[in-house]
């Protein structure tokens, strides 16, 4: 009887931490990115752009963009449903694509513009904490873990702000949690997944396009739901297949992607001045004529629209390092931080001292580097198997290892065939991947600790998280514009190749 008692105790208290864990972190999560989410009470970076394309959604203004408009159309949604500004005259936002200060109206505020962001990052730590969970089946190493994507510096300030990034990792982590849970599963993989799974992948990439990174979790769910004819070289059974899993996970994507454009179309009933972004004389006549949710008029808006973005996309300027006002960056300097860029900053006095309040993107350097190094030791442990021929010790969670990490370095290998200039935060994605990488190396490497429950093991971890926070918030100021002396500045300046610059 005792036996049986110890068991449903231990099966209950199981029970009790698969619940507490996400608890746990989605009220660290909305601590760290939702409260005073409305401060600085002024745009900064992308914001400017943004906030006037969501207002042009609220006023139903034709525009274009060189991204999808999906994360725009959240943003104007939650502005409307917020209604912070609805006194507000905000005629001048639809009237430019970048707004200045100076066409502001006083009292405006932010948060609506904010919110879908801010919220869908927030509970994206869910999907990251599942991701984990599902794949080491060890509950407080996936908790542990899930504080990269809350106490990442550079992470928390995008996301916090009128910016596409954090809505894009929301799809992201859940199509990539989607996939992860439908392959631990160990159930037969059916077509109605990959459409789920192209649906989820499609919402992604209607916010931003390189979010198609996520495409190749349909080249892992189908090798593993084909695993044996590949080994076989069975062609015949893999066509077949393909004749059915590819259009089931394609089209979902292109349906909503589409239906975006559609909407985004349909919904610009009217052409303010002369912002007509080089549409062609058909477009701009259905929508004089109010004919903008017509399929004809979708078509036409349609191919201009795509025309737009790729000419803007090929019109933006190379990376210049030469330049002293360049805030781009080559994309394998962003491995170490590098480089920051400061999004705005406003100097006061205070007791007679200058402190000056601090919006920028800087990094986490444990988590960076952490990553890094977890890269460097997944890729020592694939060539181990692959070129030398060593045995793994745990199968699922070595080729789940060269998931993530074929991930990770698909991404950068796709990102450096870009030509255009590129910023700090085009780096958040493979992040994203890499810690997820670090945690499943760790698990791997301390596999018979942790089936053991090494306390020592566990104490470790404890503290090398404890150090991602203390370091977080270390850089704090920078994050949340802080204010901050000369000196306070300095300490925070580690690295010269960072290139932080003081206000004097």
């Amino acid at each position: 009887m005792s036996n049986t008692l110890q068991k449903v105790a231990s099966l209950a208290y199981a029970q009790l931490l698969k619940n507490i864990y996400p608890l746990i972190l989605l009220i660290c999560s909305f601590g760290v990115y939702f409260i005073h989410y409305g401060s600085p009470n002024a745009m900064f970076w992308d914001e400017n752009y943004h906030i006037a394309s969501a207002e042009k959604h609220v006023q139903g203004v034709m525009y274009m963009e060189p991204h999808p408009p999906l994360g725009k159309m959240l943003m104007g949604l939650a502005e409307v449903v917020i209604g912070a500004n609805d006194k507000i005259d905000k005629h001048k936002f639809v009237e430019t694509d970048h707004i200045e200060g100076s066409d502001t109206p006083a009292g405006t505020q932010f948060t609506g513009y904010r919110w879908p962001s801010v919220v869908l990052m927030a509970f994206a730590v869910l999907f990251f904490f599942g991701i984990l969970n599902r794949i080491t089946k060890t509950p407080l190493l996936a908790f542990l873990f899930s504080s990269f994507i809350i106490f990442d510096n550079a992470l928390v300030i995008q996301a916090r702000a009128a910016m596409l990034e954090g809505i894009q990792l929301f799809f992201i982590l859940a199509a990539t949690f989607y996939c992860v849970r439908t392959l631990t599963n160990s159930k037969p993989i059916k077509a109605q997944q990959y459409i789920i799974l192209g649906l989820l992948i499609g919402f992604g990439m209607s916010v931003k396009v390189t979010s198609a990174i996520a495409l190749l979790l349909f080249i892992i769910m189908f090798g593993v739901d084909q695993w044996k004819n590949i080994q076989a070289l069975n062609y015949g059974a893999l066509l077949k297949r393909l004749f059915i899993t590819v259009p089931a996970g394609v089209l979902p994507v292109a349906l909503v992607f589409f239906s975006v454009f559609y909407v985004h179309i349909g919904m610009g009933t009217k052409v303010i001045t002369d912002r007509t972004y080089k549409a062609s004389p058909e477009y701009l006549q259905a929508i004089q004529r109010g004919d903008t949710w017509s399929p004809s008029t979708f078509m036409i808006g349609m191919r201009d629209n795509w025309k737009y973005m790729t000419e803007y996309a090929d019109g933006v300027p190379r990376l210049d390092e030469c330049k002293s006002d360049e805030n781009g960056s080559y994309p394998m300097d962003w491995l170490l931080g590098k480089k920051t860029i400061s999004y705005r900053w406003d100097k006061d006095t205070v007791n007679g001292k200058v402190e000056v309040k601090y919006m920028t993107i800087v990094a986490n350097p444990v988590i960076w580097l952490s990553v890094i190094a977890g890269i460097v030791l997944s890729l020592g442990l694939i060539m181990s198997k692959f070129i030398y021929g060593q045995q793994e010790k745990n199968t699922p969670l070595f080729y789940w290892i060269c998931v993530f990490t074929g991930l990770y370095l698909s991404y950068m290998i796709a990102i450096l065939q870009i030509e255009r200039v590129m910023y700090l935060y085009h780096y958040l994605i493979p992040l994203t991947f890499g810690s997820i990488n670090l945690a499943l190396v760790i698990s791997y490497i301390y596999r018979d600790d942790i089936l053991a429950n090494n306390k020592h093991l566990w104490i470790n971890l404890c503290l090398y998280i404890a150090l991602v926070v203390v370091i977080f918030a270390f850089f704090a100021p920078f994050t949340y514009g802080i204010g901050m002396t000369e000196d306070q500045f300095e300490m925070r300046n580690w690295f010269s190749f960072w290139k932080l610059q003081v206000v004097q």
